[in-house]
């Protein structure tokens, strides 16, 4: 399993919403591996939720552009101090999610859709970034 930087803060707040029924049952499947203890690897792009994205292009192309997803996985790779490339365990992943203060889940998380449908908070991040990653 591959995850790229911002979803390691998405995997944290899903609830059970997406893009569409088969990104929400790829995320569904991502948690169910995390909460197992799978290793995954952080990567740059395209990763194991991307493909289930319908914004999905060939070649690992996004229908949205990158540089607002790239931009996210900088900050959230700078804000739990690891690196694309590494292998994680999620007990790892959580303990450095657990970390995050405000303004570090603002550099990630800030004007994403998903806080703007209100799906996510720094609040709602506090309490689910202790269950998800143990």
């Amino acid at each position: 399993m591959r995850l790229r930087g911002h979803h390691l803060f998405c995997a944290s707040l899903f609830q059970g919403k997406g893009y569409n029924g088969a990104f929400a049952a790829r995320m569904e499947e991502v948690l169910a591996a995390l909460s197992r203890g799978e290793a995954f690897l952080l990567c740059e792009g395209c990763d194991s939720l991307c493909a289930a994205c319908p914004n999905c292009r060939p070649g690992d192309q996004c229908a949205l552009g990158t540089e607002d997803a790239a931009r996210r996985d900088a900050a959230a790779f700078a804000a739990v101090g690891l690196i694309p490339g590494q292998r994680v365990v999620p007990e790892q992943a959580g303990e450095r999610l657990r970390c995050v203060t405000e303004a570090q889940w603002r550099s990630v998380c800030e004007g994403c859709r998903w806080q703007r449908e209100g799906l996510c908070s720094w609040g709602l991040f506090q309490k689910m970034r202790k269950q998800r990653f143990v």
